[in-house]
């Protein structure tokens, strides 16, 4: 118990009590074991630095802008135990590592997530480019990304490292082994914390530009929380326009068609990728899986092809997938996280139990689900071919749903989605609404 003098305030007793001393200069702490004058930058007046000196000023600047302990670290690679390889993605490999901490985890050591960028001595632009954009959210939007502690580098090879938050799994694989026992509410959850998501990035003048179910990540806390991972390639929308445009970076069935085509990415474009994501949370299927990832489904892509729907999926569902999917980015949602919000509180849809299509999923050897870069010459001016289908043409997919979604809430969806996307032609919206699909 700290011993108060009568110059300090009532004030400043509580501080003191809460936030401690600093030890080098002596006044109340600004937040739990932390003085914003004198810790930041003290990795680098002990001589703990990175080596790299973008990196250490983007550290120090991190330190400086904040009020507490929970800031971006240098951590010494000798701080990490028990470090185990999970997975390999396109430009970066994730290890699992024991972190002994006592400032963030006071009970002992926590489980992090090490990513390692391959080659990060050359790809030092895309490793601090996710840094910076970490470090761009506050800590209420943090909320919404995978938590990011720090940097590290392995002695052996030089190499940087992230260290983020540990996750349980993909989206992609929760829904391998869950999939069955999911709900529409649970669905609609999960589809609302990746469009927050989103949102906040948008918000902020960022776009995804490879958001997919291999890098939305479930976190099994007191609830389970989805959160949006793999900032690297991530743009602000100003500079979108420099981008090569003979080359595209992704997952191909997730990338939409105007970038194919040698457009910029915008919004509209990660709108585009959610789409693809929500038709995957009604079968638990890769898109396109059972054929090559070329060229050739570029071009089809390109040409209106879309992935099918499951069966029983609900109406006013695959219509919000359909104007997500529109070869038109003009004619995508511009307020996602709205409306899924409002789908969600309607308590007859959400009560209604998942359908799973009994066909087997499978994988053809060139179907490629990490980010890579690609190079299209031969496509055509994208296209909207058919709407979305159903994977069984001879079963409605309205069956199952009329019942449930009442003609109040359907008109009342309709017509709040006419009144805040003003570029959708109202006649289309409500030709979507009516018709049935083929």
């Amino acid at each position: 118990m700290h011993k108060f003098k009568t110059i300090f305030s009532k004030k400043t007793k509580n501080v003191i009590e809460y936030f401690g001393v600093c030890h080098d200069c002596k006044k109340p702490n600004t937040g739990i074991e932390w003085c914003n004058k004198c810790d930041p930058g003290r990795f680098l007046r002990e001589g703990k630095t990175s080596g790299n000196p973008e990196i250490d000023k983007l550290i120090h600047e991190s330190q400086l802008n904040t009020d507490d302990r929970y800031n971006l670290e240098w951590i010494p690679y000798d701080k990490f135990l028990d470090i185990k390889s999970i997975s390999e993605g396109g430009f970066s490999n994730i290890f699992s590592a024991s972190w002994n901490n006592k400032r963030r985890n006071p009970n002992g050591s926590i489980i992090v997530a090490l990513k390692k960028f391959k080659n990060s001595i050359k790809m030092t632009e895309t490793f601090i480019n996710e840094i910076k954009m970490y470090n761009e959210f506050d800590n209420s939007l943090r909320l919404y990304i995978v938590q990011f502690y720090g940097i590290t580098k392995d002695p052996q090879t030089e190499e940087f490292m992230m260290v983020l938050k540990f996750a349980d799994e993909s989206l992609r694989e929760y829904l391998k082994k869950n999939f069955h026992n999911l709900n529409w509410k649970e669905k609609l959850n999960i589809l609302c914390n990746i469009a927050d998501s989103l949102d906040i990035i948008h918000k902020n003048n960022y776009i995804h530009k490879d958001l997919h179910s291999g890098n939305i990540l479930q976190f099994y806390m007191d609830v389970k929380v989805t959160k949006i991972a793999d900032l690297g390639i991530a743009k602000l929308i100003q500079n979108s326009r420099s981008s090569d445009s003979s080359n595209v970076c992704g997952v191909l069935p997730y990338i939409a068609p105007e970038v194919l085509y040698g457009e910029p990415y915008t919004f509209a474009s990660d709108i585009y990728s959610f789409g693809i994501i929500m038709i995957e949370m009604t079968t638990r299927r890769s898109p396109y899986s059972n054929v090559p990832h070329d060229e050739k489904l570029a071009l089809a892509i390109c040409n209106g092809l879309r992935p099918r729907v499951a069966k029983g999926t609900p109406k006013v569902y695959i219509n919000l997938v359909n104007q997500c999917l529109d070869a038109n980015p003009e004619k995508r949602p511009k307020n996602l996280s709205y409306y899924l919000h409002y789908l969600k509180s309607y308590k007859n849809f959400i009560d209604i139990n998942s359908q799973d299509s009994t066909s087997e999923n499978k994988f053809h050897s060139e179907a490629i689900y990490i980010s890579r870069y690609m190079s299209f010459t031969n496509l055509t001016i994208p296209r909207n071919s058919t709407k979305v289908q159903i994977e069984d043409s001879k079963v409605s997919d309205s069956q199952l749903i009329d019942q449930h979604i009442s003609d109040d809430f359907q008109s009342s969806f309709d017509q709040d989605y006419i009144e805040m996307n003003e570029n959708v032609d109202k006649i289309d919206l409500i030709k979507y609404y009516t018709e049935d699909d083929e």
